[in-house]
């Protein structure tokens, strides 16, 4: 006969894994939203999205000449807009833009649509993550380094109280994967 402890592993390994339907990643810029969500998806099975990506398919345009033509604000509306979309997806792990949990109350519509996960990095990792970045970003091109510094710093703590309602916080800094998969399983 088995014992105790056999069962018990048996019926663990054989429970299937329930994980949400829709997994949000965010965090500010260059924190690694994009890769998490890439990395995340091939673990668990899931499709992954960027809405940036997205936002282009559809508008047939890149994010930074959208916002030199018609400026964050139209671009804040079809980012949500974009947003709104992914509640239709399954099987989805979503990385955001930065801006997006910020504005018309994305923050609240992922967290009632999915699982969200804030990706924290320090200001200062940001800092020298956009420095070194292959693409620019529209809120921070055309500044000096030390414009660029005091800006993230700044737009970061504004940020934050936003990103501060997700669900479950990650180090963004030395990430281990397994510390989301294991959330999301408890879930």
């Amino acid at each position: 006969t088995l014992g105790g402890d056999a069962e018990t592993a048996t019926a663990n390994a054989t429970q299937t894994l329930v994980l949400p339907d829709r997994i949000y990643i965010i965090g500010y810029m260059c924190s690694g939203k994009s890769s998490i969500s890439r990395k995340v998806a091939a673990r668990i099975g899931y499709e992954p999205y960027d809405t940036d990506d997205l936002f282009e398919e559809r508008y047939h345009i890149c994010v930074q000449d959208f916002f030199e033509k018609y400026g964050e604000n139209y671009f804040r509306k079809f980012e949500s807009d974009i947003l709104r979309t992914t509640g239709e997806f399954h099987h989805a792990v979503i990385s955001t833009g930065g801006g997006t949990p910020c504005f018309f109350d994305n923050m609240q519509w992922m967290n009632d649509n999915g699982a969200t996960i804030f990706v924290r990095v320090s200001p200062l990792t940001s800092f020298h993550r956009i420095m070194n970045a292959k693409r620019k970003r529209p809120l921070v091109y055309g500044k000096s380094e030390e414009e660029l510094c005091q800006y993230v710093e700044n737009h970061y703590n504004s940020r934050l109280p936003y990103y501060e309602q997700a669900d479950f916080t990650v180090k963004g800094e030395n990430l281990n994967i397994d510390e989301i998969i294991n959330y999301l399983s408890q879930l």
